[in-house]
């Protein structure tokens, strides 16, 4: 018994608290700091990339979807277990981009702006000089959130209307990246951020994508009329939706998901011909992922829930130039928060943002431990929580804490559904009592409740995706 108190302590004490990171040897650092490429692909989860698999709605063998992110993987490191926090794109980005997770930077999802007095990633490259560009791709990271502080140009001019959000495919937003690049200064480094959206729905991604991978035999509506989600959910809901439907749905969705990679490929290509790679860290990561059926009270979606396909994102570390880790796959888990602090630290910043331990023990040359193992070593816990608007507002708590909530470590993977039910997903039943604890504990530090303060165009365009609920008229 004593035993068992001591571990459970030692595990709770763990998940709780932050580790601090070491500053990188000076030694490790050329004089001049590598050029970082951070690339966020929009609604993308892991299995989507061919690296990782494929989506389990798919049966049949397919062909690579994403071959130009698989040997940038190849080149590196890929992440098994990485996760968001948020299954949003603002408030996920804001972990991306502060080393914080969404119950410290305060940003519950789309439409709230970024505290002021919360540093960036941006603001830590560019103070330490570099030049900083980034590209967006829809407007839910209009410059008015806030991350775009930091960066000498934030690119979020967007004029194709779908629905009532504006956006740009990813051949756009790679031109206009390529098109800033051209006037940046040869001889200072260069930190450029670029989001893709294709990968959000609606799945209808340019000829050839968009058919690339639906079955030949299939003759169902979806590409004909386009995917009647309403549909289609009551059916999967009821277990009666046919197959092929699943299959069709999905493979639309890897057509969006193609459609980027071939325009991340010509950005990476056109970055490598003009010496933009020879000195640099290449990032490819997504906010969050996208449920594609296999969790039939979602559908095909994501925001309301923590479940493996809306939280589980490809993260891949590749570098040239600089110090890292032989090629290969990384089976420790990872959040987001972990991001900024272990690009300031690979570029040899000092002193990480945010409390999340950073990766350097899993990306730094030489032998490293690789290993998830309870109870001896034990993993640090990921915490998430669905990200949807509601009514209980009232109570000033914080806007979130009525939704699901999640923990993943060590292979194992808890959820507590909005009806307050405990189900474990994956792995091991005796963690559940941890992993409980630990998501009350984070619940328990949450801020109070936000109000979002927008421009009316904004908030309009927000509402009308779902994002936001209407203002009182009164």
């Amino acid at each position: 018994m004593g035993i068992v108190l001591i571990w459970l302590v030692g595990v709770a004490l763990f998940l709780g608290v932050a580790r601090g990171a070491e500053p990188v040897a000076e030694t490790a650092l050329e004089t001049r700091r590598p050029n970082v490429i951070l690339i966020s692909m929009d609604t993308t989860r892991a299995d989507a990339l061919s690296c990782y698999g494929q989506p389990a709605d798919i049966q049949r063998a397919l062909p690579p979807v994403t071959p130009n992110l698989d040997r940038l993987a190849e080149s590196g490191l890929r992440f098994e277990h990485f996760y968001a926090h948020a299954p949003t794109t603002l408030s996920s980005h804001t972990s991306m981009l502060t080393g914080l997770d969404p119950h410290q930077h305060g940003v519950p999802r789309n439409g709230f702006p970024l505290p002021p007095a919360v540093p960036t990633l941006a603001e830590r490259l560019k103070a330490a000089g570099y030049q900083t560009v980034g590209i967006i791709g829809a407007s839910a990271l209009d410059g008015e959130m806030g991350l775009s502080r930091g960066f000498d140009v934030w690119d979020d001019q967007l004029d194709h209307k779908v629905a009532v959000q504006f956006e740009d495919r990813a051949g756009g937003v790679v031109d206009r990246a390529l098109a800033r690049v051209a006037k940046v200064d040869a001889d200072a480094p260069l930190f450029l951020f670029v989001h893709v959206f294709d990968p959000h729905a609606p799945y209808a991604a340019p000829e050839p994508f968009r058919t690339r991978f639906v079955d030949p035999r299939y003759a169902g509506g979806a590409l004909t009329d386009g995917f009647d989600r309403a549909t289609a959910l009551r059916d999967l809901r009821k277990g009666a939706l046919d197959p092929a439907e699943r299959d069709a749905a999905a493979s639309l969705y890897l057509g969006e998901v193609a459609y980027a990679d071939h325009e991340l490929g010509r950005l990476l290509d056109r970055l490598d011909q003009q010496g933009f790679l020879d000195h640099s860290l290449v990032v490819v990561t997504a906010d969050h992922g996208e449920v594609l059926g296999e969790s039939p009270q979602f559908g095909w979606s994501h925001g309301r829930d923590v479940t493996e396909g809306a939280v589980r994102v490809p993260l891949i570390v590749a570098g040239r130039g600089i110090a890292l880790a032989a090629p290969g796959p990384i089976q420790r888990q990872a959040g987001m928060a972990s991001l900024a602090p272990t690009i300031e630290r690979l570029v040899g910043l000092p002193r990480p943002l945010g409390t999340a331990p950073d990766l350097w023990d899993l990306l730094r040359p030489g032998p490293v431990w690789d290993q998830d193992g309870w109870p001896a070593r034990p993993t640090r816990a990921v915490l998430h929580e669905a990200t949807a608007p509601h009514q209980a507002r009232s109570d000033g708590r914080w806007n979130n804490l009525g939704l699901e909530r999640g923990a993943h470590a060590s292979g194992t993977h808890v959820r507590r559904t909005r009806a307050r039910r405990w189900v474990v997903e994956a792995g091991a039943e005796g963690l559940l009592p941890v992993l409980q604890d630990a998501l009350r504990s984070w619940d328990a530090a949450a801020p109070p409740f936000r109000s979002e303060t927008l421009s009316s165009h904004t908030r309009q365009a927000l509402e009308a995706l779902g994002y936001l609920e209407p203002e009182d008229p009164q």
